[in-house]
C-alpha cells in the first residue's frame, strides 16, 4: 500500500489520474480483500467519520452521568466545577455546605455534592448520553483519516467507525466491479482537454 501522506492520492483530494486511480484500487483491495479486513472484520467496508454529539437532559437513570449547566458552560463532574471556581467561590460553597453537613464541599460524597449543585441558583443538573453522528463516509480507511486530518480543528471529537455494507448492492456492485477490474481508469481524450480549457 502507498503512503498517501507522501505520494498524490485520491484520500488526500487530488485528481484521477492513472497512478491515483491505481493507489486507490490497491488501497481499497487491502481493505475488501487483504489485511485490513482482519482490523475491521469486514469484506464490506465503509469508512465513516463520525462527531461525538453530548445530549442533555435526561433522567440520572437514563444517563452515561451527570452534568451541571450554568448559562453556556457544562462541567461533568462536581470536581471540574470546583475547579473553574476562584478562591472567593470555593469559600462561599464551603461555608454553604458546612451549614448543613459540618464539612466542605469535596468532602460530600458524589451524590451530595450534584444535589448541592443542583440547589444553586440558575444551576442545573441533568443526566447526558454520548452519540456518534456520521459526518460523511469514505471507500478506504487513509481517506477517512486525511478527512479528519483536514477538518478536525471544526468539530469537538472525530473518529473512524467502520460500517458493513453487505446489503448495500450498490455500493458492493460498484466495489467489485473496481476490484474486478471491470470498472477501470479511463483518461479523457486530449480532443476533450481542449474543449474543456
Amino acid at each position: 500500500m502507498s503512503d498517501t501522506e507522501a505520494s498524490p492520492s485520491l484520500a488526500t483530494g487530488h485528481p484521477m489520474t492513472a497512478d491515483t486511480w491505481s493507489d486507490f484500487v490497491n488501497r481499497l483491495r487491502h481493505h475488501c480483500n487483504g489485511q485490513g479486513v482482519k482490523w475491521h472484520h469486514t469484506a464490506c467496508a465503509l469508512f465513516t467519520v463520525q462527531q461525538k454529539r453530548i445530549d442533555y437532559g435526561y433522567e440520572a437513570d437514563y444517563a452515561e452521568g451527570l452534568v451541571v449547566c450554568l448559562e453556556d458552560n457544562r462541567w461533568f463532574s462536581p470536581e471540574e466545577y470546583w475547579a473553574d471556581l476562584d478562591e472567593e467561590e470555593q469559600q462561599e460553597i464551603n461555608q454553604a455546605v458546612q451549614v448543613g453537613h459540618e464539612c466542605d464541599f469535596l468532602e460530600l460524597d458524589t451524590d451530595d455534592q450534584w444535589e448541592f449543585l443542583a440547589e444553586l441558583d440558575d444551576h442545573t443538573v441533568t443526566g447526558w448520553n454520548k452519540r456518534w453522528e456520521i459526518v460523511n463516509s469514505h471507500f478506504t480507511k487513509e481517506a477517512a483519516d486525511a478527512f479528519i486530518r483536514r477538518k478536525q480543528h471544526d468539530y469537538p471529537e472525530l473518529r473512524v467507525y467502520v460500517e458493513s455494507q453487505y446489503y448495500a448492492w450498490e455500493f458492493e456492485a460498484i466495489k467489485d466491479a473496481i476490484l474486478d477490474g471491470t470498472l477501470v481508469y479511463q483518461p479523457k481524450p486530449a480532443a476533450e482537454d481542449a474543449a474543456a480549457a
